[in-house]
């Protein structure tokens, strides 16, 4: 199953860094570019999930869609300021667009594919995988992709779950996902989790049995505990050194980290929040940390969408399965 895209963005060594001031990042520790892995830099994975603030999925405590219906939305100035961001650094990204959030607001679908990111599919209604049947996943998706491909006429090329809750009790919706036409998920956290993850599954990309390709969220081993990182409420809560280290950690072995992030994310003050005191602290902590840490992030690190990830990745296995051949 091929990749749609080939175009890998610009390096930082190739294009430098832009000097307006909102596209600058305050030095944090050592200079860019001094963990290259040798040959080359890596390219990760940056990955954006459209939604509503208000469509949280946590466990006992969600609004309803009806309820959705008569809140403010707040997805376009949020997302038109996170694409002004990417565009002011030369970063292409994937976006993962809620098919509500479409069905409302398509020009906005159509704004972020002209500007020449990667779309996919985070389902129609942001509900948790582990809690539908095979059935009702199939309808949620199926129903995200019609609404995409009326848009910008043309299917998602990768999904991502909400919350990332493709869980190890769930793993059928990966064989639905492959039926469907997707090219890859990025779905897992590899790791042992609350109620989401996949303990003892592979963490960097591969290719299922059905041909698609699985990119799993960012881990990394310290110890004998295997730690989320690199993008949400984690991109958040851990100080940035954190995130940075461990992004430098992976790419210095050679192999590509995942960063996502919500354009709510951007906003310090949303009118509404979960009920639970833990849920409010997950969803809202440090909220006015997450526009410098991405601009921290985009000046740093190499960054392009998930297809033209795994595009190279196939180009870099293709290159030493013939030098292996030819020796």
């Amino acid at each position: 199953m091929g990749l749609h895209h080939t175009a890998i963005p610009r390096t930082i060594e190739a294009h430098g860094h832009d000097t307006a001031a909102d596209r600058r990042a305050p030095a944090v520790g050592e200079a860019a570019g001094t963990w290259d892995t040798g040959a080359r830099r890596v390219v990760n994975a940056l990955t954006i999930d459209v939604e509503e603030y208000f469509c949280y999925a946590y466990p006992g405590d969600t609004l309803s869609r009806e309820e959705w219906a008569a809140l403010e939305s707040r997805a376009v100035p949020h997302t038109l300021e996170t694409l002004k961001i990417l565009e002011q650094h030369g970063i292409r990204a994937t976006f993962f667009v809620l098919g509500w959030v479409v069905d409302r607001e398509p020009h906005l679908l159509r704004e972020i594919r002209d500007r020449g990111h990667e779309i996919g599919s985070h389902g129609f209604g942001h509900q948790l995988v582990y809690t539908q049947t095979p059935e009702r996943f199939r309808d949620d998706v199926k129903r995200s992709i019609d609404v995409i491909t009326d848009v910008i006429g043309e299917m998602p090329v990768g999904y991502r779950a909400p919350s990332f809750s493709i869980n190890a009790e769930c793993m059928w919706a990966l064989d639905i996902l492959a039926e469907l036409g997707f090219v890859y998920d990025a779905s897992i956290y590899p790791t042992r989790m609350r109620e989401n993850g996949a303990a003892g599954l592979r963490t960097e990309p591969h290719r299922l049995p059905s041909g698609m390709w699985e990119f799993p969220a960012a881990t990394l081993k310290i110890g004998g505990l295997r730690l989320p990182f690199g993008g949400g409420g984690y991109l958040r809560l851990y100080p940035f050194l954190i995130t940075r280290w461990a992004t430098h950690r992976i790419n210095a072995g050679g192999r590509p980290a995942m960063v996502y992030l919500h354009p709510w994310e951007l906003d310090p003050s949303p009118p509404v929040r979960p009920r639970s005191r833990l849920r409010r602290f997950q969803h809202t902590v440090n909220l006015a940390k997450t526009r410098s840490r991405l601009l921290h992030l985009c000046a740093e690190f190499d960054f392009a969408p998930i297809g033209d990830v795994l595009k190279q990745i196939e180009a870099e296995t293709e290159q030493s399965i013939e030098v292996a051949a030819a020796q």
